[in-house]
């Protein structure tokens, strides 16, 4: 907790205090035998201004459609259509965009797409800190565990529930807008519920397209709290000599996570074929800590395409399942975070085939993220302790994992 009220203050990326705050981060890993890389990327605010057109797309093709029914014919079929093709294609763009609006290094090339997307919205340079203990052997066939939390913060107008409350109503809304439009070209009766539903849709999407991103949060549950309990678990882990050759540990504080998960994705895209090697030979296991220390219960974000597809040699448990596991013996309920849209450090892992969950608290002071209110004193020690509990013993089970596979 002390370390997370450390770096309890505005700390989002481009304000300056974003550096201050890496560069007590790695004066502190360093104070613990860890070498400090700074991992330096750009990227831009690209996903936010295609979010912003998609939004304004659905909102006049909702209006075109209503438009186009006071002809009396099918026309409004055309705009309810594309309006139905976009909502099926809104997770594939999102993807290649935010696949491409982080270059992992300031001077490389990059491709077209990536270089168009950096060029879009605001462009800023921050850095990963990546750090590692200097006396541990470099044993590839041993499991490689990855401890991630971002140490940037961000602040919006609007407040969590209520954007969550939005952008829920705006989706549902669409959808039935579209399917009521459709159906009712052979069953007119279904003309007004359409027009309610594409009514509320535009009262939701709105306020949307004026989501920003400021800097007078704290940010003291998301995310100092998570890098709290990463920093006091690697002081922990440069106590434990015995562990060295028994398990691979790599500490990674990312920068841009408000972001749309910039430096994580960077990191991927710059690491990707070494994270693949460490896979597929001793295993890898990515644990990401986001917004823990609330005095609330414990939630698992899993994988967001299911099975890893470079997972773990088979006779390794998975990751999700050694947190199940750790939580049934430490007797810690854990739930499963299912909210839509959420993103979290896992998501880039996750999205490359690799084995990665977040782990977060939820309880009443959740609600002050992103808000001027998410200040020191919303902290709570059971938040950190069953945060801290789960993830070292997640930590002693990988290390019975032998070399040669067997547990």
């Amino acid at each position: 907790m002390s370390y997370a009220r450390a770096i309890s203050r505005p700390r989002r990326v481009g304000s300056g205090e974003d550096e201050k705050v890496a560069g007590e981060i790695a004066a502190r890993l360093e104070q613990s035998g860890y070498q400090v890389e700074r991992q330096s990327f750009q990227f831009s605010t690209a996903p936010t201004w295609f979010l912003r057109l998609e939004i304004l797309a659905g909102l006049l093709l909702i209006l075109m459609t209503c438009w186009a029914r006071r002809s009396g014919t099918w026309a409004e079929a055309l705009p309810a259509a594309m309006l139905l093709l976009l909502m099926f294609a809104i997770g594939s763009i999102n993807r290649m965009v935010e696949a491409n609006f982080a270059a992992p290094n300031l001077d490389a090339p990059v491709s077209r797409w990536s270089a168009m997307c950096l060029r879009m919205g605001s462009r800023y340079t921050s850095a990963n800190l990546v750090a590692m203990r200097t006396d541990v052997p470099d044993d590839p066939t041993l499991p490689h565990l990855y401890l991630i939390a971002h140490y940037d913060s961000k602040s919006q107008w609007m407040p969590l529930a209520v954007r969550i409350a939005l952008f829920t109503a705006a989706i549902i809304g669409s959808m039935s807008f579209t399917g009521l439009t459709l159906l009712g070209l052979a069953w007119p009766a279904l003309t007004f519920a359409a027009n309610v539903a594409g009514a509320v849709a535009m009262g939701a999407g709105l306020p949307l397209l004026f989501l920003g991103a400021g800097n007078a949060s704290p940010g003291a549950i998301d995310n100092a709290s998570g890098v709290g309990v990463v920093l006091h678990l690697a002081e922990c882990l440069a106590r434990r000599s015995d562990l060295f050759d028994k398990l691979r540990v790599t500490v990674l504080l990312t920068s841009a996570e408000e972001l749309t998960l910039g430096g994580a994705f960077a990191f991927v895209r710059r690491n990707k074929d070494r994270l693949r090697r460490q896979a597929e030979s001793g295993g890898l296991y990515i644990l990401n800590l986001d917004g823990p220390g609330v005095d609330g219960e414990l939630y698992m974000a899993e994988e967001e395409n299911g099975l890893a597809s470079y997972a773990s040699p088979a006779s390794h448990a998975d990751l999700s399942g050694l947190v199940r596991a750790a939580c049934s013996e430490l007797q810690i309920p854990l739930g499963r975070f299912l909210l839509p849209g959420a993103m979290f450090d896992h998501i880039p892992f996750a999205r490359c085939g690799f084995d990665a969950v977040s782990l977060m608290a939820v309880g009443g002071a959740s609600w002050a993220v992103h808000t001027p209110g998410d200040s020191a004193d919303k902290l709570h020690v059971r938040g950190f302790e069953q945060a801290g509990r789960v993830v070292w013993r997640v930590i002693e089970k990988l290390a019975v994992v032998c070399k040669s596979g067997r547990r």
